[in-house]
């Protein structure tokens, strides 16, 4: 097993276990709105498609059922926000931002799939890619300077979105002391910790991936 399978390896496992984490969520008893159960159902589908792409030679979802798919995904968090959310819709349009643009993620990269494995006269990056060499030196050299900035951007949003998450729910990570009205769910506690989890996996894999 050469570093390229490990990190396939703890990829697969982040994301199988947030797979299962979203189910769960969705079908516990506890009250939850069809919206709610939705979003979760999404997240689910998403790691579950992460989860076996470090192995696959092309997209786990034909082309192009799942770029509409994720397509629609990633639409379906902003409209949602905004008919749920009774307050500020400028504030709930902002929350819902970082899923959405976890399924933008996945529309770039069901399609940067698509194209490295494509037919000849459509793929301009040569020979499909072998999932053990996604992510090696020179891959990036394929791309366009316009594809690879999108690749950056994207990452880079998931990237920050992580570990903002993520130092939400490990107070040693804080500089200062978090306030009293924090936004964690007391019925989730552990929620930022999966979807920073889920947003720093993706990040990884947007440049594995090239």
């Amino acid at each position: 097993m050469n570093a390229s399978d490990l990190v396939h390896g703890m990829l697969t496992v982040l994301f199988t276990a947030t797979a299962v984490h979203g189910v769960h969520r969705a079908v516990a008893p506890r009250r939850a709105g069809w919206r709610e159960r939705g979003d979760r159902l999404l997240h689910a589908a998403m790691a579950v498609t992460m989860a076996a792409m470090p192995w696959t030679h092309a997209a786990p979802l034909p082309h192009p059922a799942g770029t509409v798919f994720f397509t629609a995904a990633a639409v379906w968090f902003p409209v949602t926000a905004v008919r749920r959310d009774h307050g500020s819709q400028v504030a709930a349009l902002a929350r819902s931002l970082p899923p959405a643009t976890g399924m933008a993620a996945m529309v770039w990269m069901e399609w940067q799939t698509h194209a490295m494995t494509g037919p000849p006269h459509e793929n301009l990056a040569g020979p499909p890619a072998s999932p053990h060499h996604i992510g090696a030196p020179g891959h990036t050299a394929h791309l366009s300077p316009t594809a690879q900035t999108v690749t950056a951007a994207l990452a880079l949003c998931l990237l920050a979105y992580a570990l903002s998450s993520l130092t939400r729910v490990l107070p040693g990570l804080h500089t200062r002391p978090a306030p009293a009205t924090g936004s964690i769910d007391r019925h989730e506690p552990y929620g930022p910790f999966w979807d920073g989890s889920m947003a720093l996996g993706t990040s990884i894999m947007l440049l594995l991936h090239h």
